[in-house]
């Protein structure tokens, strides 16, 4: 834990440092704004027994597969001290066995300055549909690939670091929002990627300095919670 804090105050000091950004502030927004604009992903609202592989249990929503979230209900009783004293009825998204998942973020020391690898990434419920997550956010069904599509992209850095050159910074536990999901908790890894070796990035992905994530954040809802939830920690 000692050695955990150190590094933390570690990073703290970015803030403080002559700042080497290898894209400006206007050049990220401009980035941004372009990744939403040439995005092709459509979202609209369809009735929930049309979504293809999902089925309703006795007790719940469940996906075909039984490995993806599902949508439980609850009843809460005896809420003394909640806006609703009588209590509620309400439903819940549980992840299988509770596992949750890896949040990650890569540091890489670029022209001499150390910046940090985030991805513009699309979610059907954001708002704007893309904001800005950390390198890795994905659930442990997505990392077992249940969907049967791709392995999320620099996982290997987060599952095996010492193996791609990195070393981990921070690691740590913590709860998700409990109002919406089950008992939620997700792993956040911060690694810090010393190999000289350049890193090819897909258009979704940009190098930032930790001080340009942290004033992205004052930015309307442009910052995910879970990269706002990593950086929160330095």
């Amino acid at each position: 834990m000692k050695t955990q804090n150190k590094l933390i105050l570690k990073l703290r000091r970015e803030l403080y440092l002559k700042q080497k950004p290898l894209n400006s502030n206007n050049d990220i927004m401009k980035w941004y704004y372009k990744i939403i604009k040439n995005s092709k992903v459509k979202v609209k609202k369809i009735k929930l027994k049309d979504c293809k592989d999902w089925r309703f249990s006795k007790n719940s929503i469940v996906h075909k597969s039984n490995k993806f979230f599902k949508v439980e209900g609850v009843r809460v009783v005896k809420s003394f001290k909640r806006e609703v004293k009588s209590g509620w009825d309400q439903p819940l998204l549980t992840e299988p066995n509770f596992k949750g998942g890896i949040l990650g973020l890569m540091r890489k020391n670029i022209n001499g300055f150390p910046h940090y690898l985030v991805n513009a990434k699309f979610e059907p419920g954001n708002y704007k549909l893309i904001q800005l997550s950390p390198t890795l956010q994905a659930t442990f069904s997505n990392i077992s690939k249940v969907h049967k599509g791709e392995t999320p992209k620099f996982l290997k850095y987060f599952t095996n670091p010492k193996k791609n050159k990195c070393d981990v910074l921070f690691k740590q536990w913590f709860s998700e929002e409990g109002g919406r999901l089950n008992q939620k908790r997700n792993c956040g890894i911060i690694v810090n990627n010393y190999s000289k070796e350049k890193i090819i990035l897909d258009e979704d992905f940009k190098w930032i300095t930790l001080k340009q994530i942290k004033s992205l954040i004052l930015e309307n809802a442009i910052v995910n919670p879970h990269l706002r939830g990593l950086v929160s920690f330095i």
